[in-house]
């Protein structure tokens, strides 16, 4: 936890040194340390002290116990204007009174009204602030870095007082504490202080984009004296006053929102696999090698929203022609494994891959090219099948160990293309219509292709529930072309023997863009 160099000042702060405490020394009751941020996320983890009774009362209390909301200053019938808490005091009372020099705090001294001048018996507080950002975004150490002090001056001896601060979330998770300082109790005093810092990684945490740091008294007057008002203190907001009228005083005050600078959050998403991921089929390519298409469905589901947030632009790892071990290790020169793309903070993965395994696409350019596909038995075997199972599974709980534990990884069957013989909303080729594709396969070597993707689909669904993971997701991409496969009349999604041949049997712009949607409709809540 950094604590930074206070350097931007929020109002009602006073100038000069702090006093001396000699004689009234704190003492730590044992609050929750900060919360450091874990490797594989963080979340706030305040840990509420034990609660306390304040000295020489029986009141027993605990920080932040009350609900906070934003409130106008208050005061009593007749109590005269005056900076922060002012009080009134019995005739009685007075010759007992112990004054002293209001003591001196960071910053700016209080300016209280020309024509109501400040008088009689007072505290005020005030609060400095410092923040920064460090790190880049889409990286583990991008982190708001916030600092506080927090001080309450009398101008009189106070029996005793109890203090705290802490950082609130003032955006996405409005009112959660992100952080609390140990607190701090008092016996008879004029001054006490408390002082903290927090870093929120932004990468990890989806709030503390806005926060308000807020500070906490309990401050108990001397016999025969009460609390008359609480009234304004410049750049500061009352959060909570009670016990006016009384001789203890409860209140929190708050600096406002203010921005930690952090990006607004969104999902990281990282996009692996062969090349159903990386969007062949669908030039022009970014990356000529991997044959990366901005019109792949990784991109397509950029801005969906999951949980209340939108799913990052992906970063693409994706590429042609990949194999399960490709994922591991590099797949040519220069190009690193895929899962070195995924980092601690990945909160969604895309996945297709297996079908290079299976040598598919090789055997269906085979088939169109003149090989019997249904003389020879299945294009997939079972011994094939369960081989490549076992691969996903493992790769699988690789994939969802490296990334955010909660985030979700959605793994893609692969969308039949060549028309199925036995479904009557794939129109087969005829002599006036892709004589090419029916010349080329035969009903019997559709049919055997339509089966053996069929198989793999029905393979890729049980590595997925071989996981026991519920945060692996299968997305069932096989009928996902039915009435738009090669041959169609409605539009057809996917290429045929094309130019490059490297381009063919695989999604165009419309396929991928039904994969992206399909996607979309299935993203489960994180």
């Amino acid at each position: 936890m950094r604590l930074l160099a206070m350097v931007a000042v929020i109002g009602g702060l006073f100038v000069s040194a702090q006093p001396a405490l000699a004689a009234t020394s704190p003492v730590d009751d044992g609050a929750a340390a900060p919360p450091a941020a874990r490797g594989a996320g963080w979340q706030p983890d305040i840990q509420a002290p034990d609660p306390v009774t304040i000295p020489g009362t029986t009141k027993k209390v605990t920080p932040f116990a009350t609900p906070l909301t934003p409130r106008q200053p208050e005061a009593l019938p007749g109590a005269s204007k005056g900076p922060g808490a002012t009080l009134k005091a019995d005739s009685s009372a007075r010759a007992e009174i112990r004054k002293v020099d209001l003591p001196t705090l960071q910053g700016t001294s209080p300016q209280a009204d020309p024509d109501d001048p400040p008088t009689g018996l007072y505290c005020t507080e005030a609060i400095t602030r410092s923040g920064s950002v460090s790190g880049t975004p889409n990286q583990t150490n991008y982190a708001a870095n916030v600092s506080y002090l927090a001080e309450f001056g009398c101008n009189f001896w106070l029996n005793a007082a109890y203090i705290a601060t802490g950082v609130i979330d003032r955006g996405r998770f409005d009112g959660q504490f992100l952080y609390t300082t140990a607190p701090l109790t008092y016996g008879p005093t004029y001054y006490g202080a408390t002082s903290g810092g927090v870093s929120i990684p932004g990468e990890l945490f989806d709030g503390g984009r806005t926060v308000e740091i807020a500070f906490e008294l309990y401050l108990v007057a001397p016999a025969g004296v009460y609390w008359g008002g609480c009234f304004p203190i410049p750049g500061l907001r009352y959060l909570l006053c009670e016990g006016l009228g009384t001789n203890l005083l409860h209140i929190v005050l708050g600096t406002g929102p203010f921005g930690t600078g952090l990006q607004s959050p969104v999902i990281r998403h990282v996009a692996l696999g062969d090349s159903y991921s990386s969007g062949t089929g669908a030039p022009p390519y970014s990356d000529a090698s991997c044959r990366r298409s901005p019109a792949t469905y990784a991109n397509l589901i950029t801005g969906t929203p999951l949980s209340g947030l939108p799913v990052d632009r992906p970063t693409l790892a994706a590429c042609h022609g990949a194999r399960i071990t490709d994922l591991y290790a590099s797949q040519q020169s220069g190009l690193p494994p895929q899962l070195d793309a995924i980092q601690p903070h990945t909160r969604l993965v895309t996945l297709t891959i297996g079908g290079n395994d299976l040598g598919f696409s090789a055997k269906l350019t085979g088939c169109y090219l003149g090989a019997d596909c249904s003389a020879s038995g299945p294009l997939v075997t079972p011994q094939e099948l369960y081989q490549v199972q076992v691969q996903l599974t493992t790769l699988y709980r690789q994939i969802r160990a490296e990334m955010h534990p909660g985030g979700k990884l959605m793994v893609l069957s692969y969308p039949a293309i060549v028309p199925n013989p036995d479904d009557p909303a794939d129109p087969q080729p005829t002599q006036d219509r892709c004589p090419d594709l029916g010349s080329n396969l035969v009903e019997s070597e559709r049919r055997a292709i339509y089966e053996a993707t069929v198989q793999t689909d029905r393979m890729i669904r049980d590595a997925v529930l071989a996981t026991g993971d519920s945060r692996v997701v299968y997305v069932n991409g096989l009928d996902l072309f039915r009435g738009h496969r090669l041959c169609s009349t409605n539009g057809v999604w996917a290429n045929g023997l094309t130019s490059p041949l490297s381009d063919s049997f695989h999604p165009n712009a419309s396929g991928y863009q039904a994969m992206a949607t399909r996607v979309a409709q299935v993203l489960p809540p994180l």
